[in-house]
């Protein structure tokens, strides 16, 4: 099956899915090679839609080591201020739910506090430069869905 024809090409097409055809994408998408993402990513909350609209979160920065890893920070900000903290790892391995590999954005480090290091986000390319991701928060060593969001390492169409 040619995955590229019912795959979402733009935020604006992400941002039209509700949660059945966010998950249908997600499951669609393809695992990228984490040495891909590498620069600075535009970000877009899906779901929940109103923490979106707090527009708290603004996306991500890569730094590929070359070798097929990379690790991040995520972009936060108010207003017209913008900052940079919780750093991840992204490295390829197998989704918590489903048998296919997917791109782990790995927050369990160190420096981050200790509700930032219980998230674990699966990442899948929608297409070249565009990636959608499922976060999950672990409580009580359960995965318990929070959200889906998008970046764009180009412009952020809405």
């Amino acid at each position: 099956m040619n995955n590229t024809r019912i795959l979402p090409s733009s935020f604006k097409a992400l941002a039209q899915l509700d949660l059945r055809g966010l998950r249908a994408a997600h499951a669609h998408g393809r695992c990228p090679d984490p040495g891909e993402l590498d620069g600075v990513a535009e970000g877009l909350i899906l779901d929940p839609v109103w923490f979106e609209r707090l527009r708290l979160w603004r996306g991500k920065v890569f730094h590929s080591d070359g070798w097929g890893q990379a690790s991040g920070i995520n972009r936060l900000g108010v207003g017209s201020f913008e900052f940079r903290r919780y750093q991840f790892n992204a490295r390829k391995q197998r989704s918590a739910f489903s048998d296919r590999d997917i791109v782990l954005l790995d927050h369990n480090r160190p420096d981050n506090p200790w509700w930032v290091r219980a998230y674990h986000d699966e990442l899948v390319e929608m297409r070249s430069g565009l990636y959608l991701t499922c976060s999950h928060l672990r409580i009580n060593g359960q995965l318990r869905y929070t959200s889906y969001f998008a970046f764009d390492f180009g412009q952020k169409e809405l």
